[in-house]
């Protein structure tokens, strides 16, 4: 039975949890590689290209996941297999930095593509089979502490990790080869205990035969889904609406640095107040889930992230920038660690097990829309007033909590 190895796989899932975190930290296509190809080339059009890359890549594949899944009596040997294969290729990133990066740069750039392309493509396929596996072996009643519990360490392991990484880096010495392989080698570490987490996972084999991957019957499946469904259809645009208000974050630290003009300390207390904000997330949300339902952890993040923006702009308008700006970072912090997991214990909610994969691809293949929206809304600060922004911003997430309050727990509504 299932339910005689849930302290086992909670502890597993957990541990998964925390050592990506901490190796991520240490690879983030988002944040370390961008810097690592600026270092060596200079080149912001190979900067962009491995964004269209990541784009492209952690989208595809999730059709094909879902489909798979659908036919399989087990969720553990794609995940556990597709982490290897798409983890394993930055050992061969470290030793090319380490052994070509100064005499055959671009050399090292093309393992850098080939790496970052595999890696996205495994994540894809997690994202399907990850959450699958955890509705299907950590209880519904549960569910929500976990999520709470791995988001609490997994960013703790991230803060210490990023510690070790601005040290690395700040080594004396430009454009030393060896600092950045000895990130990629770390990274490459940290990937693989999470790796070694997944062993631990005990899964009971459903009561299937393994079937053909059919594709086509895999979007068959999920048009038909968001037909009938009005549950996935309402979390899909909710989490659209709420994603793309929220991509005004990141330029919440720009309006600070113009706020707080050769201040830096203050800054670092920002970013430390959005830590804190973030704990309290996985401390409070983890339980609301369980206690009262994935949809209230919703319509609370929904609310967080309007009053945040609230805050950006009040710090502008009355003048007050410092409490205004610590309650702005406090709450996105709260809104980063908590949002994305409240969207993935919901689909888990609404969906049995044999719907789950498809659930997730859906979800995660229409949002992934949202991917392009910093874009979208750094164009609209190049050329609107930034308060005109936030209140754009704020306006749409007031749209996102109206939405956010017609989504219910329990079985799925068929219209």
């Amino acid at each position: 039975m299932q339910e005689h190895h849930v302290r086992r796989n909670l502890l597993a899932l957990v541990g998964d949890f925390v050592f990506f975190s901490i190796g991520f930290a240490f690879y983030d296509p988002v944040v370390i590689v961008p810097a690592f190809v600026k270092e060596f080339t200079g080149s912001s059009l190979l900067i962009g290209a491995l964004s269209a890359l990541r784009i492209l890549m952690i989208t595809v594949p999730q059709v094909w996941a879902a489909s798979f899944l659908v036919a399989q009596p087990r969720k553990k040997p794609l995940l556990v297999w597709s982490t290897f294969g798409g983890r394993f290729p930055i050992l061969f990133l470290a030793l090319a930095t380490l052994l070509w990066t100064r005499n055959h740069v671009w050399l090292t750039m093309a393992v850098l593509t080939l790496s970052v392309a595999i890696f996205y493509t495994s994540e894809a396929l997690n994202s399907v089979s990850w959450p699958a596996l955890v509705g299907k072996v950590i209880p519904d009643k549960i569910r929500g502490r976990f999520f709470g519990a791995g988001q609490l360490f997994s960013s703790l392991g991230a803060a210490i990790a990023g510690i070790v990484v601005s040290r690395i880096l700040a080594r004396d010495g430009a454009a030393l080869p060896e600092r950045w392989a000895l990130l990629f080698g770390i990274g490459f570490g940290g990937l693989m205990l999470s790796l070694v987490s997944m062993f631990f996972i005990r899964e009971e084999a459903e009561d299937k035969t393994p079937g053909k991957t059919d594709i086509r019957q895999g979007l068959r499946m999920m048009l038909h889904y968001l037909r009938t469904d009005v549950l996935l259809r309402r979390v899909v645009i909710t989490q659209i609406v709420l994603w793309t208000a929220g991509a005004a974050s990141p330029f919440f630290i720009v309006r600070a640095r113009e706020a707080f003009v050769g201040n830096d300390a203050i800054i670092g207390a920002l970013l430390t107040t959005q830590s804190i904000g973030g704990a309290a997330a996985a401390l409070i949300c983890g339980q609301l889930v369980d206690r009262v339902g994935s949809w209230a952890a919703i319509r609370l993040g929904a609310i967080t992230q309007t009053v945040s923006l609230l805050a950006v702009i009040l710090a502008g308008v009355l003048g007050a920038p410092t409490v205004f700006y610590f309650t702005a970072f406090f709450l996105m912090g709260f809104v980063a660690a908590s949002l994305w997991w409240s969207f993935s214990a919901y689909l888990l909610d609404i969906a049995d097990n044999e719907q789950r994969p498809i659930y997730l691809a859906t979800s995660g293949i229409l949002s992934s829309v949202t991917i392009l929206n910093p874009l979208i809304v750094g164009a609209l600060f190049e050329t609107l007033p930034p308060g005109t922004v936030f209140v754009l911003m704020a306006a749409l997430s007031v749209g996102g909590i109206a939405l956010a309050w017609r989504l219910r727990k329990g079985s799925r509504i068929s219209e």
